[in-house]
This record gives C-alpha cells, sequence and structure tokens, in this order.
C-alpha cells in the first residue's frame, strides 16, 4: 500500500505532501487539483514496469505536465509497504523547449524494493510520435511493456505489486456499447469499454465472481433483479496495410462486423432492458464492481466521480460494498474522488483529503481531520457535514500562513 506521496511541479501539485490510507477520497472544488493526484499515482505504479517514453508522451509529455510559471524539474514519489517489505518510487524529468514546440526531456526512475535499489535514466529528443490503435492493440503492448526486464530480479516484484495500479474514468457510452474480444479473458478497459465482453465471460468462467457482481449490484440499486448479456453485432475499426509495388505500402482504415456480446439489465417490473437505456449510475455502479472483483486484481485502483449519478443512500451501499471487498483483499488500496457531502459520512475524517486552489493557481492540501476545530466537533458531526460546514478556504489560507511570515 502506498502510504506517503510528494508532488513538485506537477500540473498544479507545485509543491504537495500527502499521507495516504488503504480508502481515500479527495475533495475539493473543480480544477483544484484532485484529478492531478491521481494522474500523478498512475505515473508512478506505470514507472515501476514501463519506460517514461511510453508514459509521457504527447498530450501527457513533461512539458504539458509541467506546472506553470515555475523553474525546476518535475518530481513525483511515492513510499510504502507491500508485504511487509519498504518499498519507494521516484520519478524526476527535466526538460526544454526547441523553435517547434517539441519536449526534449531527460528522466530519471528511482526504485527500490526492500534492500535492493534500481535507477534508470531516458533521454527522449522531440515529441513521441503517435499512431491511433484500438483498445485490443493497447493492451497487447502495455502486457509487452510488463515484461521489460529489470538490471535487478527485486525489481520485477515491485512492478507486480505496484504496476498493476489501474486509473479508470468510466464513459456511460463506453459501459453501454456492445463489445467483441479475442482475448481469453477479456478485460474491462479503463473508460468502460468491453464490460459486456467481460460479464459474458465471467458468467461462464467464473460463476462466483460474476454472482457478486450481480449480488453487490443489486445491493446499490435496489431496482435491479438482474445482470446478463445476449449477441449483438459489434463494428469494429481495423487497420490494413496493403502493398502497392515492393518499395511501398499504404495503410487504410475498414470497418467490419463481429458478433460480441451485448449487455442487458432486468429490472423489477421493467425486464430486459437494453445498457444503453440503462441509468448512468447503474451502468457506472456495474462497471466499477466489475473492476474490482474480476483478475487481475488491481492493487492499487484509482477512482475519478466515486459518486457521480448515484442517489445519497447509494453511496452510502456502495461504500459498504467496497469496503466488504477491501476486507476480502487485503492487498487492495482504493483512491477516489468526489464532490459529495453524503458519500464522506461514511468515511473516517483522516480518510478523507481536501483540495484548495491557492492565489498562484497551485494546489493545496489537508487532510479533514487536521481542520482547527475538528476536535471540538469530531463526536457531534459526521465528516460530510463537517465539511459543508467549513469547506476548503482553512486548507488555502492555511498554505499561505508561512508565506505571510516571510
Amino acid at each position: 500500500m502506498i502510504q506517503q506521496v510528494s508532488f513538485t511541479n506537477f500540473k498544479s501539485l507545485r509543491r504537495v505532501d500527502a499521507h495516504l490510507g488503504r480508502f481515500m477520497v479527495i475533495v475539493g472544488p473543480n480544477g483544484s487539483g484532485k484529478t492531478s493526484i491521481l494522474d500523478g499515482l498512475h505515473y508512478l505504479a506505470q514507472a515501476t514496469r514501463t519506460p517514461l517514453a511510453r508514459i509521457m508522451h504527447g498530450a501527457f509529455a513533461p512539458s504539458n505536465l509541467k506546472s506553470r510559471g515555475t523553474a525546476g524539474p518535475m518530481k513525483l514519489a511515492a513510499a510504502g509497504s507491500f508485504h511487509d517489505v519498504n518499498a519507494e518510487v521516484g520519478i524526476v524529468v527535466e526538460w526544454e523547449d526547441d523553435v517547434n514546440g517539441d519536449a526534449r526531456w531527460h528522466g530519471t526512475v528511482a526504485r527500490r524494493w526492500g534492500d535492493a535499489v534500481e535507477e534508470t535514466s531516458e533521454t527522449k529528443e522531440g515529441a513521441l510520435p503517435v499512431r491511433p490503435i484500438d483498445q485490443q492493440q493497447k493492451r497487447q503492448r502495455a502486457r509487452k511493456n510488463a515484461l521489460r526486464a529489470h538490471a535487478l530480479p527485486e525489481m520485477a516484484e515491485l512492478a507486480s505489486e505496484l504496476g498493476s495500479a489501474r486509473k479508470l474514468r468510466l464513459d456511460i457510452l463506453a459501459l453501454a456499447a456492445p463489445s467483441y474480444s479475442e482475448e481469453e479473458a477479456p478485460r474491462l478497459a479503463t473508460d468502460g469499454s468491453d464490460l459486456a465482453s467481460v460479464l459474458a465471460d465471467a458468467a461462464t468462467r467464473t460463476p462466483e465472481a460474476f454472482q457478486s457482481i450481480q449480488e453487490a449490484a443489486c445491493r446499490v440499486i435496489p431496482t435491479l433483479e438482474r445482470i446478463r448479456t445476449r449477441r449483438a453485432k459489434v463494428q469494429r475499426q481495423e487497420y490494413q496495410k496493403i502493398r502497392i509495388d515492393r518499395a511501398e505500402a499504404v495503410e487504410r482504415s475498414v470497418e467490419r462486423d463481429y458478433w460480441g456480446q451485448q449487455l442487458v439489465l432486468d429490472f423489477k417490473g421493467a425486464p430486459d432492458v437494453p445498457a444503453p437505456l440503462a441509468s448512468e449510475g447503474t451502468l457506472l455502479v456495474i462497471g466499477l464492481l466489475t473492476a474490482l472483483w474480476m483478475d487481475p486484481k488491481p492493487r492499487l485502483l484509482l477512482l475519478d466521480d466515486i459518486d457521480k449519478a448515484l442517489h445519497p443512500r447509494a453511496q452510502e451501499e456502495l461504500v459498504s460494498q467496497i469496503q466488504k471487498i477491501l476486507e476480502m483483499t487485503p492487498d487492495l488500496q482504493i483512491i477516489a474522488t468526489s464532490h459529495s457531502p453524503y458519500l464522506l459520512d461514511h468515511f473516517a475524517a483522516q480518510d478523507v483529503l481536501l483540495t484548495a486552489l491557492l492565489p498562484d493557481g497551485s494546489t493545496a492540501c489537508a487532510p479533514l481531520a487536521d481542520h482547527p476545530d475538528f476536535d471540538r466537533w469530531k463526536n457531534t458531526t459526521r465528516p460530510g457535514e463537517f465539511w459543508s460546514f467549513v469547506g476548503e478556504d482553512w486548507v488555502a489560507q492555511r498554505a499561505s500562513a508561512p508565506q505571510a511570515h516571510e
């Protein structure tokens, strides 16, 4: 589990340090750095097994991740313990932009697993060319990156533990869409794509996990009675290489039809509802529970807007179901963002991290339990109520206070 993180000059996180628990929720105004914390954790996790050039390119190039108006390198660091073995990972990236705007950077990744220490460096001249690829190609490429050899065999263990982190940003259209997979064991994409294929496979290959997903979803959404799938036609865009002569070949995009799976839901009084006609909250809950129950299970799950489109009672039950999964999966850690005071009522105050924006556009953060009046109100006020009263301005004021004395 990651216990401590530190960010310097990363997006709005110009200087942020935070302690993390097993199930944390980050709250704060829009644009105050909540998602940036998730992104930073995701980059650190990926760096345990994937070259920086594969992580930071295109829109995610170091020059785009740099805190605006700051000097010095971008730094990300995390420390924690996995199976009672202390581990650390850190990234330091220095860069410059040439006249064409291409980022030229030098990055160093330091990893420690117990007594084993490894440091690797990369240099990137100009931007990495990007070519459109489909989700299956992305997963195949990710698996190849995961097999990258380390100088020390202990680092493979670190890559296995922390490198399995997933950042979900579930999309309603992706969750509802019919899907087709050639994988032996389909896996849910980060946006929720392939949900129907994953559930269809689970129903036959791992019926216990499928039943657990269904039972938990029905608890969160009481009107839901059954989850199932049926055959459906899926149109996919593929790339074909056509050879014109011995020296030249062109690539063209073609659309092909395959028979895949469509998610279908049975509700009380309304059976046989195709997924595109179901509510956003229902699909998001099924997608999240699928990500938590299906193998390979992540060690770290990063989730944007955990309460999105959910009734307050559904939020309470979702937290309850996630806590049950955490009890059964001791290696799992979940960091989520939220805007809901109702959700916070089901967390301990020390597991609620507040973010606030400073006048210079940078992020300040602090646990809700650090509020100066928390001890006075903790026995009579629930965390969500307390947050509704005090807000986040005190976080920014506390972060600005040392500057006022300088």
